[in-house]
């Protein structure tokens, strides 16, 4: 958890991420991704919770930019149903970095407009672009490797390094 565990730029809070670790297979191989996994029967209040996601996201881009390859936002239950398509846009993380709350934590500001001026539009491209949203059921979760053939693979792996 402790790596996996920052702070607001201001107000001195901590806030982490649920998961993260290194990637496997062929196009993502060896990159690290850091998620936020929220296992609600609805939408709920999702919308807000992405919005403080996009904004960590923003925070450990800026501020340590190696850490994460990608971001993942893991859900049971869609949200903003209407905008969907919208969610991994740079106007996205925009909107959520100028939330209130948000705002206040990574910029100390107030004011809409002052906190826009303050937005670095590089780092705003490097989060929509490491950005994936995956919606999962409850059945999904019965698909995974079992430990005996996670074994198998793992041990296939090693002999392939050898050779």
């Amino acid at each position: 958890m402790g790596r996996l565990s920052f702070e607001w730029p201001y107000g001195g809070q901590p806030f982490s991420f649920d998961l993260g670790g290194i990637m496997r297979g062929d196009t993502f191989d060896n990159q690290l991704f850091v998620a936020e996994s929220k296992m609600y029967d609805n939408a709920r209040d999702q919308g807000t919770h992405y919005d403080k996601f996009v904004a960590q996201c923003y925070v450990l881009s800026r501020d340590h930019p190696r850490l994460a390859d990608h971001y993942m936002y893991i859900t049971w239950s869609p949200f903003r149903a209407d905008n969907w398509s919208d969610q991994l846009t740079e106007k996205a993380v925009v909107d959520g970095l100028l939330k209130p709350k948000n705002r206040k934590r990574v910029f100390d500001l107030e004011g809409e407009d002052e906190a826009r001026a303050l937005i670095d539009t590089d780092v705003v491209k490097q989060v929509a672009d490491k950005l994936w949203l995956i919606v999962l059921s409850d059945k999904q979760e019965e698909l995974v490797v079992s430990k005996k053939h996670r074994g198998w693979i793992l041990q296939r792996e090693t002999e392939e390094e050898d050779v």
